[in-house]
């Protein structure tokens, strides 16, 4: 072989390099994510029901292929810019494996509702009272998002998101 394909072709991270750009078709690339526990672990399980009384597993069926957890508030400045950009991504994704699921640390029902009427959203959004779930993903500030891989592992853990979006479309086009 020869060209400049020739030296790109002679090393791993040449190629690894290229796919990130695209050259090759490679899926994009991770983002960074923040540091967390369960990065690289599998994600806690839960079953819940949502406020709309629809049932919430992590995690999901055969057919997810990624999952989206973000812990959020009603009363949380960032979460007004996070939670319309996640619904778009379930919009967008969701009939290819995505699944959203939003975790309100408000103190009632009734203003996790009110939230995600005013927020837009349409994904499930659970209730967590008890703070049992906040408890379990070791979440200490709102919005702290979860990027769920289908075999469960947790492979981004962030707040922007631009870098959510990246991190499920890394993970959507493998």
């Amino acid at each position: 072989m020869r060209g400049p394909l020739r030296s790109i072709a002679a090393t791993p991270s040449a190629l690894a390099c290229a796919g990130a750009i695209g050259l090759f078709g490679c899926a994009p690339a991770m983002p960074v994510s923040m540091g967390h526990p369960l990065l690289g672990a599998t994600s806690p399980p839960f079953h819940e029901t949502a406020i709309d009384e629809r049932s919430v597993d992590v995690p999901g069926t055969l057919r997810t292929h990624v999952t989206v957890i973000d812990f959020w508030a009603s009363w949380c400045g960032s979460c007004q810019q996070t939670m319309p950009a996640l619904e778009r991504l379930y919009q967008d994704r969701r009939a290819e494996g995505l699944v959203v699921v939003g975790v309100s640390v408000d103190d009632s029902p009734d203003e996790a509702a009110a939230g995600a009427e005013a927020f837009g959203v349409s994904f499930p959004i659970v209730h967590d009272g008890g703070h049992g779930l906040q408890y379990a993903f070791g979440v200490s500030q709102v919005p702290t998002t979860f990027v769920v891989d289908r075999s469960g592992t947790v492979r981004f853990v962030g707040r922007d998101p631009s870098s959510i979006q990246r991190a499920v479309l890394a993970l959507m086009d493998r």
